[in-house]
Protein backbone atom coordinates (compact mmCIF):
# COMPACT_ATOMS: atom_id res chain seq x y z
CA UNK A 1 0.00 0.00 0.00
CA UNK A 2 3.05 2.33 1.01
CA UNK A 3 4.20 1.86 -3.02
CA UNK A 4 0.64 2.62 -4.36
CA UNK A 5 0.54 5.87 -2.46
CA UNK A 6 4.28 6.64 -2.85
CA UNK A 7 3.69 6.28 -6.77
CA UNK A 8 0.56 8.51 -6.71
CA UNK A 9 2.50 11.18 -5.28
CA UNK A 10 5.31 10.80 -7.57
CA UNK A 11 2.68 10.95 -10.69
CA UNK A 12 1.09 14.01 -9.42
CA UNK A 13 4.28 15.90 -8.06
CA UNK A 14 7.58 15.21 -10.47
CA UNK A 15 7.82 18.06 -12.65
CA UNK A 16 8.19 17.53 -16.05
CA UNK A 17 6.17 16.75 -19.01
CA UNK A 18 8.22 13.72 -20.12
CA UNK A 19 8.97 10.27 -18.39
CA UNK A 20 6.97 10.57 -15.40
CA UNK A 21 5.43 7.39 -16.26
CA UNK A 22 9.09 5.77 -17.01
CA UNK A 23 10.36 7.09 -13.59
CA UNK A 24 7.23 6.33 -11.88
CA UNK A 25 7.19 2.49 -12.91
CA UNK A 26 11.47 2.42 -12.19
CA UNK A 27 10.12 3.84 -8.92
CA UNK A 28 7.90 1.09 -8.19
CA UNK A 29 10.34 -1.71 -8.99
CA UNK A 30 13.41 0.55 -6.82
CA UNK A 31 10.94 0.58 -3.89
CA UNK A 32 10.02 -3.04 -4.05
CA UNK A 33 13.62 -4.08 -3.92
CA UNK A 34 14.98 -1.31 -1.12
CA UNK A 35 12.26 -2.20 1.51
CA UNK A 36 12.47 -5.94 1.03
CA UNK A 37 10.30 -6.95 -0.65
CA UNK A 38 11.19 -8.06 -3.76
CA UNK A 39 15.61 -9.77 -3.60
CA UNK A 40 15.30 -8.63 -7.77
CA UNK A 41 13.00 -7.16 -10.09
CA UNK A 42 11.29 -10.43 -10.83
CA UNK A 43 7.66 -9.08 -11.24
CA UNK A 44 6.25 -6.41 -13.99
CA UNK A 45 3.80 -4.15 -12.38
CA UNK A 46 4.53 -1.79 -15.59
CA UNK A 47 2.66 -4.28 -17.91
CA UNK A 48 -0.59 -4.03 -16.06
CA UNK A 49 -0.32 -0.02 -15.83
CA UNK A 50 0.19 0.18 -19.27
CA UNK A 51 -2.56 -2.28 -20.32
CA UNK A 52 -4.85 -0.60 -18.02
CA UNK A 53 -3.92 2.80 -18.90
CA UNK A 54 -6.74 5.06 -19.10
CA UNK A 55 -8.51 3.44 -16.02
CA UNK A 56 -4.83 3.80 -13.92
CA UNK A 57 -4.88 7.59 -15.56
CA UNK A 58 -8.34 7.72 -14.31
CA UNK A 59 -7.70 6.41 -10.73
CA UNK A 60 -5.16 9.16 -10.46
CA UNK A 61 -6.87 11.92 -11.48
CA UNK A 62 -9.65 10.98 -8.89
CA UNK A 63 -7.18 11.32 -5.86
CA UNK A 64 -6.89 14.86 -7.45
CA UNK A 65 -10.37 15.32 -8.05
CA UNK A 66 -12.20 13.23 -5.04
CA UNK A 67 -9.45 12.43 -2.73
CA UNK A 68 -10.39 8.95 -3.66
CA UNK A 69 -7.26 6.73 -2.54
CA UNK A 70 -9.37 3.80 -1.72
CA UNK A 71 -10.18 2.99 -5.34
CA UNK A 72 -6.58 4.14 -6.10
CA UNK A 73 -4.77 1.44 -3.94
CA UNK A 74 -7.62 -1.23 -4.86
CA UNK A 75 -7.03 -0.51 -8.42
CA UNK A 76 -3.12 -0.58 -7.41
CA UNK A 77 -3.07 -3.65 -5.71
CA UNK A 78 -4.75 -5.51 -8.67
CA UNK A 79 -1.78 -4.88 -10.74
CA UNK A 80 0.37 -6.15 -8.10
CA UNK A 81 -1.65 -9.48 -7.67
CA UNK A 82 -1.74 -10.28 -11.82
CA UNK A 83 1.88 -9.36 -12.06
CA UNK A 84 2.44 -11.08 -9.45
CA UNK A 85 1.21 -14.39 -10.70
CA UNK A 86 2.01 -13.44 -13.99
CA UNK A 87 5.64 -13.49 -12.74
CA UNK A 88 5.03 -16.63 -10.93
CA UNK A 89 3.70 -18.61 -14.28
CA UNK A 90 7.17 -17.08 -16.34
CA UNK A 91 9.27 -18.39 -13.98
CA UNK A 92 7.65 -22.05 -13.98
CA UNK A 93 7.49 -21.85 -17.40
CA UNK A 94 11.09 -20.54 -17.99
CA UNK A 95 11.97 -23.45 -15.49
CA UNK A 96 10.63 -26.22 -17.14
CA UNK A 97 11.96 -25.17 -20.72
CA UNK A 98 15.49 -24.83 -19.09
CA UNK A 99 15.12 -28.60 -16.77
CA UNK A 100 13.78 -29.82 -20.14
CA UNK A 101 16.44 -28.71 -22.20
CA UNK A 102 18.93 -30.04 -19.56
CA UNK A 103 17.12 -33.42 -19.71
CA UNK A 104 17.91 -33.78 -23.60
CA UNK A 105 21.44 -32.41 -23.05
CA UNK A 106 22.24 -35.21 -20.37
CA UNK A 107 20.84 -38.22 -22.77
CA UNK A 108 22.81 -37.29 -25.82
CA UNK A 109 26.09 -38.60 -26.49
CA UNK A 110 27.34 -35.66 -27.75
CA UNK A 111 27.72 -33.63 -25.08
CA UNK A 112 30.82 -33.30 -23.14
CA UNK A 113 31.65 -31.50 -19.94
CA UNK A 114 31.97 -28.28 -21.99
CA UNK A 115 28.74 -28.80 -23.40
CA UNK A 116 27.22 -28.77 -19.63
CA UNK A 117 29.36 -25.64 -18.81
CA UNK A 118 28.12 -23.65 -21.39
CA UNK A 119 24.58 -24.58 -21.37
CA UNK A 120 24.24 -23.80 -17.66
CA UNK A 121 25.46 -19.87 -18.68
CA UNK A 122 22.84 -19.86 -21.57
CA UNK A 123 19.96 -18.23 -19.14
CA UNK A 124 22.81 -15.39 -18.19
CA UNK A 125 23.49 -15.02 -21.96
CA UNK A 126 21.24 -16.48 -24.02
CA UNK A 127 22.85 -14.56 -26.82
CA UNK A 128 26.80 -15.03 -27.63
CA UNK A 129 29.46 -14.94 -30.33
CA UNK A 130 30.90 -18.47 -31.11
CA UNK A 131 34.57 -18.12 -31.45
CA UNK A 132 36.20 -17.36 -35.09
CA UNK A 133 38.89 -18.43 -37.29
CA UNK A 134 40.80 -21.59 -38.59
CA UNK A 135 42.56 -22.37 -35.28
CA UNK A 136 39.48 -22.54 -33.16
CA UNK A 137 37.71 -25.08 -35.69
CA UNK A 138 38.10 -28.43 -32.95
CA UNK A 139 38.22 -26.42 -29.81
CA UNK A 140 36.27 -27.89 -27.00
CA UNK A 141 34.22 -24.45 -27.03
CA UNK A 142 32.87 -25.15 -30.86
CA UNK A 143 32.26 -28.96 -29.77
CA UNK A 144 30.08 -27.69 -27.22
CA UNK A 145 27.84 -25.17 -29.30
CA UNK A 146 27.77 -27.34 -32.12
CA UNK A 147 25.94 -30.21 -29.38
CA UNK A 148 23.66 -27.48 -28.41
CA UNK A 149 22.94 -26.59 -31.83
CA UNK A 150 22.53 -30.11 -32.77
CA UNK A 151 20.01 -30.83 -30.02
CA UNK A 152 18.03 -27.25 -31.32
CA UNK A 153 18.83 -25.61 -27.90
CA UNK A 154 20.73 -23.06 -29.59
CA UNK A 155 19.94 -21.58 -32.78
CA UNK A 156 23.22 -20.09 -35.07
CA UNK A 157 21.87 -16.17 -35.85
CA UNK A 158 24.34 -14.82 -38.98
CA UNK A 159 24.46 -17.85 -41.09
CA UNK A 160 28.03 -16.57 -41.78
CA UNK A 161 31.01 -19.22 -41.34
CA UNK A 162 32.97 -17.39 -39.65
CA UNK A 163 31.62 -14.65 -36.75
CA UNK A 164 28.75 -16.37 -35.88
CA UNK A 165 26.36 -15.45 -33.37
CA UNK A 166 23.97 -18.03 -31.40
CA UNK A 167 20.63 -17.62 -29.55
CA UNK A 168 18.84 -19.37 -26.86
CA UNK A 169 16.00 -18.44 -28.91
CA UNK A 170 12.99 -20.69 -27.07
CA UNK A 171 14.54 -18.94 -23.81
CA UNK A 172 14.30 -15.28 -25.61
CA UNK A 173 10.92 -15.89 -26.92
CA UNK A 174 9.52 -17.17 -23.14
CA UNK A 175 11.23 -13.82 -21.75
CA UNK A 176 9.76 -11.72 -24.21
CA UNK A 177 6.22 -12.60 -24.16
Amino acid sequence: MKIALVHAQFETIYPYLDGNGRIGRLLIMALLEYWGLLPEPLMYLSGYLKQHQAEYYRRLSNIRTEGDWESWIDFFLEGVAEAAFNAERSIITIASLISADRRRLLGSSKAGPATYRLFELLPMMPRFAGQTGAQHQFSSRNVAVKALEELGIVLEMTGQKKNRSYSYQSYIELLTR
